[in-house]
Parts: C-alpha cells; sequence; structure tokens
C-alpha cells in the first residue's frame, strides 16, 4: 500500500517532533513521522516511561538496516522511544498507527501504558509470532504535551529477513483513521477487483488451451501456453497477497512463491516460443526447460543469496524469447507480428517497472506488469486461435486440392527421390477421398428404391449409374391408397455433396406431398422448397409420372423428353413438355399431358446421362440411337430393354467412364 520512504522531518537525539493537521498530506491523510528514534539494544520496561532519560541512546532506524546496526549491538531485541508533540486540532483525534512493515513482533506503548501488541510479543524467540498485518490500530493523544511513545521490538528471525529485505525492524505512520480507513478498503477493494480480474482472464485462457491440449495431445503448444497463463495466474495471487500482509514475515512465503513461478513462466514462455518456431532442436528447448525449473526450485529455497542469479536467469530467458521471435520474423513466420507485438508490450513493461523502481519515473509497477503480461498472453492466444482456425480451413481446402496435390507428387516423384515421402502420404489421404466418397455414394444409393413395385399391369424396371463422385440422380415411386402409381425421375446440378443434398431434399419433398397434391402443384411446391435451400446455381430437372390402370398424367420440368413407343403404330413419339428445372423460379407454368397406353406400349424416362455421352472420338450419343434401340426391343421386358441400352452406352463409350450419371426407367403395358 504505503512505500517506504524517507522521513519529510529530520531531527537531532533531543528534538520533539511535531505533529500537526498541517503536515498531513492532501490525498491519503498521512503523516510521515520521522522514522530516526531513540534506540537501545536489551530489554527493560521501565524504558517505556515518559519521564526515563533516553539521552544516551543512540538515534537510529526504526528499518535497522544493515548501516544502522553497525553503530549499535542487537541480538535481535530492544527499544525504540519518540517524543511527539500533537497539535491542538488533533488532540482526542483517533488516528491510525500505520503499519508501512514490520518484521518481528512488537508491544507499542503510549505515555507509559501499553496500547498494542503487533503479533505475539515474548522475550523467549521460540514463542513468537510475528506480526501479520492485519490489525489497523488507533492512537489517540490526550493533550498537547510532549507524547511519549515507546516500542518493545523483537526479531528473532532478524538474519533471514536482513538477508531477503536488506532490514530487519519496522516503520510506522500516523493518519487520519476515518480516511485512512477508507482508504485500505477503497485499496483492498479496488486491488481485489483488478487482481481477481486478471485472474480470472488468466484462469479462463489456461483452461481453455489446457482442453484444447487434452482434446488434441498432439498440439502441445496449447499444454505450454496453459502452463505459460497457469504459472502468471499464480503470480497474480500471490502479489496479490503481498499487497495485503504490508512487508511481514508473511510476506516472504508469497515473495519466494511469486520469485518461482517468474522464473516458471518464462521458462513455458521460452519452450512455447520454441514449439510455435518449430524449427528448434528438441534437446537445446528441453535443457532449457531443466535448468529453468532448477534454478526456480534454486531460487525458492534460496532467496536471498539468488537475487544476482534470479536476475541473469531472467535476462537470459527474455533474450531467448527475443531471439526466438528475431528467428520467426528472419523466417517470415506467418503471424509472428500478433507474437512480436505482444512481446513488444511484455518488454517494455518490464522496462518501464524498473524505470519505476529505480524512480526514474512514476507510476504503478503492478499495474505495468499487469498490462504487459496481460498483452503477451492475449497476443499468445490470438496466435494459437489463429493457427487453430487456420489448420481447420486448411483441412476443408484439402479435399478440393487432392486431385492437385497427387499431380504434383507424381510430377515431385519424376524430380527427385526426397519427395517419394511426400508422394505416399497424399496417395493416402487421396485413398481416404476416395472411400469417403464412395461411402457417400452408398449413402445416397440407399435412400433410392432397392426394387421397383410388382404391380398387376405394369412392367416396370429402372437403372442408375452413377459418375465417379456422388451423383445428382434420382428416381423413385409411391403407390397411391386408390392403387394408381406415381414415378419420379430427377436430376440435379452436377455432382458432389450439393447435389447430394438437392436429391435428398427432392426425395423428403416428393413422399411428403405425393399423397396430397397433384403433379403440377407438387413441383411447383418442391421447386419453392429447393429454392429455400439458398444453394446457388443448382437446380434440379424433374419428371412425375402418375399411371391409375393404362391412363397416364405427365409433367417435366427441365428433363429430356419421355419417349412413347406405340404398339399400335410400331413407333416412337418424343413427349415434349417445356418447363424450368426445380429451384429456379417457384411460379413457374408448368404443363401436364395425359394419354391413355395399349397393350405393348412403352414409355422411357430418363436424365440427360445416356443421350449426352461421348464417344472417343468426342462424339454425342444423342436422342436417334436411343429411340432406335427402344423400338427394335419392343418385344423385350422392360429390363431387357434396360439392358439393350446399356450395351449402346457401353459400345458407344468404349470403355471411357462417363461424365454424368445415367438414370433409365422402362414402365410396359405387358401383352396378354
Amino acid at each position: 500500500m504505503t512505500k517506504a520512504q524517507e522521513s519529510f522531518f529530520q531531527f537531532e537525539e533531543e528534538s520533539v517532533e511535531l505533529i500537526s493537521a498541517e503536515n498531513m498530506s492532501d490525498r491519503e491523510r498521512i503523516l510521515y513521522i520521522s522514522d530516526r528514534w531513540k534506540f537501545s539494544p536489551g530489554d527493560d520496561t521501565r524504558w517505556a516511561e515518559p519521564d526515563f532519560d533516553d539521552t544516551a541512546w543512540e538515534s537510529i532506524s526504526t528499518n535497522l538496516t544493515t548501516s544502522d546496526l553497525s553503530f549499535v549491538e542487537w541480538e535481535g531485541i530492544g527499544w525504540f522511544r519518540k517524543q511527539l508533540q500533537v497539535s491542538s486540532e488533533l488532540v482526542g483525534k483517533p488516528l491510525a498507527l500505520v503499519v508501512d512493515r514490520h518484521l518481528g513482533a512488537s508491544e507499542v506503548y503510549l505515555n507509559g501504558k501499553k496500547v498494542y501488541e503487533l503479533g505475539r510479543f515474548s522475550t523467549n524467540p521460540e514463542r513468537v509470532e510475528a506480526y501479520s498485518g492485519n490489525e489497523l490500530p488507533v492512537v489517540v493523544f490526550p493533550n498537547e504535551e510532549i507524547q511519549t511513545l515507546a516500542v518493545r521490538f523483537i526479531n528473532p528471525n532478524n538474519i533471514e529477513s536482513e538477508r531477503m529485505f536488506g532490514y530487519n525492524g519496522f516503520r510506522f505512520l500516523l493518519a487520519d483513521w476515518k480516511a485512512h480507513q477508507t482508504n485500505v478498503l477503497s485499496f483492498i477493494s479496488e486491488w481485489t477487483g483488478t487482481s481477481m480480474f486478471f485472474a480470472g482472464v488468466l484462469l479462463t485462457f489456461a483452461l481453455i488451451h489446457f482442453l484444447l491440449f487434452l482434446f488434441y495431445p498432439a498440439e502441445k503448444r496449447n499444454l505450454y501456453f496453459s502452463l505459460f497463463a497457469g504459472g502468471l495466474l499464480f503470480i497474480t495471487y500471490f502479489l496479490y497477497r503481498l499487497e495485503l500482509v504490508h512487508y511481514t514475515f508473511e510476506s516472504i512465503f508469497f515473495l519466494k512463491f511469486a520469485l518461482f513461478f517468474e522464473i516458471i513462466v518464462l521458462v513455458f514462455a521460452v519452450k512455447l516460443m520454441h514449439a510455435i518456431d518449430q524449427n528448434q532442436k528438441s534437446l537445446y528447448s528441453n535443457s532449457i526447460l531443466v535448468v529453468g525449473i532448477a534454478s526456480a526450485a534454486y531460487v525458492y529455497f534460496q532467496p536471498a543469496s539468488s537475487v544476482w542469479f534470479r536476475e541473469i536467469m531472467i535476462l537470459l530467458l527474455v533474450i531467448e524469447l527475443i531471439r526466438t521471435l528475431l528467428v520467426m520474423f528472419r523466417k517470415r513466420r506467418e503471424g509472428a507480428w500478433i507474437i512480436g507485438a505482444g512481446m513488444m508490450f511484455f518488454v517494455l513493461g518490464l522496462i518501464v517497472s524498473i524505470l519505476i523502481n529505480f524512480q526514474l519515473m512514476s507510476g504503478n509497477v503492478k499495474m505495468v506488469n499487469l498490462a504487459g503480461s496481460g498483452l503477451l498472453i492475449l497476443s499468445m492466444s490470438i496466435f494459437l486461435s489463429r493457427e487453430f482456425a487456420a489448420t481447420q480451413n486448411s483441412l476443408k481446402q484439402k479435399l478440393s486440392e487432392v486431385q492437385e496435390l497427387s499431380k504434383r507428387a507424381l510430377e515431385q516423384e519424376r524430380i527427385s527421390k526426397e519427395r517419394e515421402i511426400e508422394k505416399r502420404l497424399l496417395k493416402a489421404e487421396n485413398e481416404r477421398k476416395s472411400a469417403e466418397l464412395e461411402e457417400a455414394r452408398a449413402l445416397q444409393l440407399s435412400m433410392l428404391p432397392q426394387k421397383m413395385p410388382l404391380l398387376l399391369g405394369y412392367d416396370l424396371a429402372v437403372y442408375m449409374d452413377t459418375a465417379t463422385e456422388v451423383g445428382g440422380d434420382y428416381y423413385d415411386y409411391s403407390v397411391e391408397q386408390d392403387g394408381a402409381l406415381v414415378l419420379a425421375v430427377g436430376d440435379a446440378t452436377g455432382h458432389g455433396l450439393k447435389a447430394g443434398i438437392m436429391v435428398a431434399a427432392a426425395k423428403s419433398y416428393f413422399h411428403t406431398l405425393v399423397h396430397e397434391v397433384d403433379l403440377i402443384t407438387m413441383l411447383s411446391r418442391i421447386s419453392s422448397g429447393l429454392k429455400n435451400l439458398n444453394m446457388r446455381l443448382m437446380y434440379m430437372g424433374f419428371i412425375l409420372m402418375k399411371c391409375k390402370n393404362r391412363k397416364i398424367e405427365l409433367t417435366i420440368a427441365g428433363m429430356p423428353p419421355v419417349l412413347h413407343y406405340s404398339k399400335k403404330k410400331n413407333r416412337v413419339e418424343r413427349i415434349v413438355l417445356k418447363g424450368l428445372p426445380l429451384g429456379g423460379s417457384a411460379n413457374y407454368p408448368y404443363k401436364k399431358k395425359s394419354l391413355e397406353l395399349e397393350e405393348g406400349d412403352i414409355l422411357l424416362l430418363m436424365s440427360d446421362g445416356l443421350i449426352e455421352l461421348f464417344n472417343p472420338d468426342r462424339e454425342i450419343l444423342g436422342m436417334k440411337r436411343v429411340e432406335e434401340i427402344l423400338q427394335n426391343s419392343a418385344d423385350y421386358s422392360s429390363s431387357d430393354i434396360i439392358q439393350q441400352l446399356n450395351q449402346l452406352a457401353e459400345t458407344w463409350s468404349a470403355g471411357l467412364d462417363a461424365h454424368d450419371d445415367i438414370t433409365l426407367m422402362v414402365l410396359k403395358i405387358p401383352e396378354n
């Protein structure tokens, strides 16, 4: 809270120090009484009396620094005395005895009367309990006469405190009790709020990245970052506690842990930077880790004798952080500027803290350190999150880049044997992709009817051959309660995932609407539903045909003509109904055609995959050859007709892979 500093007033040994409201600071309402008191080693309770003659006593600082103790022989116990004269405006007014620092236990006497015991005082060093800084003593000066303030002080651990802090004693100030209590409560509230907020942020970062590591252990950068943030969390806690113990022996406990984690944090920061750089040798990186942890342990157990060692270790770790960052910049590591910005603020915070400690500039060291550390940890988290997002985007793009990567791998193999490993990896990735596509293809085929219905009066057969990717063709049927048969054939734009989604949606709409609306209404509603999928440039051709006995109703949306072979006329006619594919304008006026079939008549419904099949000379098959096969196969069953059409396709393509899905549906009226 209040920093130890030189008194505003210095007096000779015989002087009486004046205490007046005019000398009270405006902001904190504190009276900075001189820390030079009359002192005598040893112990005698008579020394508390106001009329005791202390002129032979030495005048030294109550801090009992090394330079002070060079003038006296002190074995851990002694008395301090100071004479004060209080101005009238402070007489009878409660003043807070501000314990700025206190290493040991003491009894406070005012005019020979014991008013407070700070800690547990005992002349037996083993029974002494050091002051912990939890009390807020109050002093009331009864009159304007000269007041004698005496302190019976013992510090059985003076050797340790001198090594840790450079002093062994205490420092008292006076303050307006009400104002000081308000300031204390305000400080505790503000410091607690700030520390808890920063600790909450650190805890959040640490937990998130630790969970990321648990779910993906191969990414050790998340583990190192979690340990780094966790170390800062511990430092925040121990610094918070240090602010509340007022430089007592209890602060040694928290200080040792703070110094320990200060090195641990930098060690894991270095480890994280090495993991990000990915070019540091593991032996070198692990050696820094082991040496850093051992150094932190040494600092914890020997905090006083390791001051320069700790500073050197911190300096070396900071240099290693900067070196690794410069290597990343030199190699143009993507995103290095993010960590670079955080590191710049972190180092700047360290520099500002040093300047404040040497009183070369004003400021709050703790807030500067919190800000620098917070910006560093924020930049590191942003970098790791950015890397995670980039990895996910890369995985998504990899599927579309498999073929290109495969070609590159083959080219690299011809150039150098060193590319052999990369070729195998890309080949395995390609095989995995092919397996996934095959599974998707099998899933799509499983959505289609496995068998067509066997209905009296109809000879019905269907065939589908998808391209190498997930196809966009679709066929289906539904039998009405009145015995009517509704057939559907569809062809979505292109292939792949979007086409598969269109097919799945069309199937759902078909089975939802087939029992409720007529063919034209069904087309319009399916078109509206596909349009609502918001899949740009994706459409779907569709044929719907309703058969009841020999009466046929037919409607077409963006599909090839339906071929009708008439047994009576012995010829094939094209049923052409122009209409836009589904998924475009929802209110397109689709048309319907009705006809009545006779025995031996055949209807062929198909997608455009067959008629647009190419031969090795890049000639298209066309509709005419299909009509000829249909007419020449008029006496065959529907399944045999499909077999004849497949034979035509194989002969025409001469073994070339089809570039589009082929779907054929044949409906024949058997002859009695």
